[in-house]
């Protein structure tokens, strides 16, 4: 899978987030994941099926066959099958959509707390997630921006992203939302003289 940032591309999200962060005490992260959960269960079940139906019609339109060349015929099958639906685009399909966004949401909540986003001095940290298998984004803010902001105006930012990466634009859609991300967090906490920068300001990956 071609990543959906390139390095040229998140060197300037991370000049946009320092840029952001000179006008405010708030920290801005950016996490991008190539997914958010392994799926191995939807993998498994998906390999295992296609091949018991496809030994089925072998056994059907061939019954002279022995059994356990129909045996083996399902098993190294269903090991091809298995590695076949752990592509991306292939695993973005058989995944049903509402546990990728059980699996985003639930990714988003770890990494919030894995990276400090709620041990900033103000209380001011927002993360923004962009799972790139599923193509979700998340933003999850700390509660001193988040009553500031409000949950309409989080969501509106994460349509303006998916409308992007929809359009091959990944990169334009969060450079966007950044700038409004900055300009948020310096209307309720301006930079002051001993403001120290408390989370780094270069995209990072996750592996999960």
């Amino acid at each position: 899978m071609r990543a959906i940032l390139s390095e040229q591309e998140r060197e300037r999200l991370s000049q946009l987030v320092t840029e952001a962060e000179r006008h405010t005490a708030g920290e801005l992260v950016l996490v991008v994941a190539r997914q958010s959960a392994r799926y191995g269960t939807s993998r498994v079940t998906w390999a295992a099926v296609t091949a018991l139906v496809v030994s089925a019609l072998v056994d059907f339109i061939w019954p002279t066959i022995p059994v356990l060349w129909l045996l083996a015929l399902q098993g190294l099958l269903g090991v091809l099958l298995w590695w076949l639906f752990g592509r991306p685009p292939l695993l973005r399909r058989i995944v049903p959509a509402e546990e990728q966004n059980r699996a985003v949401n639930s990714r988003v909540k770890q990494l919030f707390v894995e990276r400090g986003v709620t041990e900033t001095r103000d209380r001011s940290g927002v993360l923004v997630f962009l799972s790139e298998l599923e193509r979700r984004v998340e933003i999850l803010a700390d509660r001193g921006i988040h009553e500031h902001v409000g949950s309409d105006a989080w969501a509106e930012m994460v349509r303006i992203v998916v409308d992007e990466i929809r359009g091959g634009k990944a990169a334009a859609g969060l450079a966007t939302i950044v700038e409004r991300i900055g300009r948020e967090l310096a209307a309720k906490f301006p930079a002051r003289a001993d403001d120290t920068n408390e989370l780094p300001n270069q995209v990072t990956t996750d592996e999960g």
